[in-house]
């Protein structure tokens, strides 16, 4: 009877030792559990590091493997349940799909452990859109043609400290013009990307909850020049000027084809500017500008017709034909035929009883005194930009 009774006390036993090998350890009464996070602010379907620090009235850490579980009112953690090292128990917080403030509490122990909410276990964490401080917009690029076209519209959604955050979603809508979504979803840099097809200046919203924020879609002016050229006969050979005047708020592009195989580029044309261009042969000829601003072309012509070169020559005369001995004598160089032809010097020779002096000049009239009667031989030489040349002669009578 005695080994049947020490048999049922040793089983008994073993089933209270099994049954205690299952119970978890939990924190004693008066435990401290202090709860800290990597990041308070999250993207959705983020994650962050979970540190529960327990601590006894006393201040040491608990036993190792004392559990520690967790909850949240947003998201998941796991494990739900974890034991400490050291006094830590470790875990990772799922933010899931959804925005919100996720309220997420470490406990241990009963009723009159560390199951009630405090200060030091309890941590909040801001998910989505919830964590949105601000919404940025910018459109790429800022306008479009007067014929219209397409911009993307940029909203940069930013949380603390400029945090990107992504998987937002984001409403657009716009005063003109067509979207090609009303509503898209922030990626990894933080940004929600759209198209708006416009010919209209348009103003597009971003919201993400209660933030918005807007950008402003302009239409560039036309790029349109107006031409206009002097002389408006030229000759072959005489530099024809064409002057460009670009339309008012506009800067072009402009590049002009003469209508005689040449070209010139002239870059950006924000001001009326010239340039000049010679012909050199007669005929009607088409000068056409083509204008380019944002996207925009514009060409205009006008027709210009060029005469024959016209023959250059110079006639030359005297103020007085007899002046008496000392008197001062005004020479005058006219050129005739091509008139418009720039001459860029005058040669005058002075030829007096076989010698003779030669005098250059840039304006057409000279003033010279004979000391001594009789007659004297005036030549000039007028000589063109161009190269061509003319010369003519004259004679006085010096008397005393």
């Amino acid at each position: 009877m005695r080994d049947r009774g020490t048999l049922t006390a040793m089983v008994v036993l073993a089933a209270g030792l099994a049954a205690c090998d299952k119970v978890p350890l939990l924190a004693p009464t008066n435990s401290t559990i202090t709860l800290t996070a990597s990041t308070r602010v999250l993207p959705l379907n983020g994650s962050t590091g979970l540190t529960a620090f327990v601590t006894e009235s006393s201040g040491t850490p608990v036993q190792n493997g004392t559990t520690v579980r967790f909850t949240t009112t947003l998201g998941s953690v796991q494990p739900v349940e974890t034991q400490t090292i050291n006094g830590l128990a470790v875990a990772t917080f799922l933010a899931g799909s959804s925005s919100g403030v996720a309220d997420i509490r470490a406990v241990s122990g009963g009723p009159t452990g560390t199951d009630a909410a405090t200060t030091t276990n309890l941590v909040q964490i801001t998910i989505g859109a919830a964590a949105i401080t601000g919404v940025v917009l910018q459109a790429s690029p800022s306008s479009v043609p007067a014929s219209g076209g397409s911009v993307e519209i940029i909203a940069t959604a930013s949380g603390p400290n400029n945090l990107a955050l992504s998987g937002v979603g984001v409403t657009f809508s716009t005063t003109a013009g067509t979207l090609s979504a009303n509503t898209a979803t922030t990626d990894g840099n933080g940004q929600a990307r759209v198209t708006l097809a416009t010919n209209r200046a348009a103003t597009v919203t971003a919201r993400v909850g209660s933030l918005s924020g807007t950008v402003e879609v302009t239409v560039s002016p036309t790029a349109s020049v107006t031409l206009t050229t002097a002389p408006a006969s030229p000759n072959t050979g005489q530099p024809v000027t064409l002057t460009v005047t670009p339309a008012t708020g506009t800067a072009p592009s402009v590049t002009i084809a003469w209508g005689d195989g040449a070209s010139t580029d002239m870059g950006l044309v924000s001001a009326a500017r010239s340039v000049a261009h010679t012909y050199d042969n007669p005929g009607s000829y088409t000068i056409t500008a083509t204008a380019t601003d944002n996207g925009n072309t514009f060409s205009t012509s006008t027709v210009i017709t060029v005469a024959p070169r016209l023959a250059f020559g110079v006639n030359v005369s005297a103020s007085s034909s007899t002046p008496k001995v000392n008197t001062p004598v005004v020479f005058t160089a006219t050129v005739t035929g091509d008139t418009n032809a720039p001459v860029a010097s005058y040669e005058w020779t002075f030829t007096d009883s076989g010698s003779s002096q030669t005098v250059t000049t840039s304006g057409n009239q000279i003033t010279r005194a004979f000391g001594s009667t009789g007659t004297k031989t005036i030549d000039v030489i007028a000589r063109a930009a161009d190269g061509r040349s003319a010369s003519s002669q004259t004679q006085i009578v010096v008397v005393p």
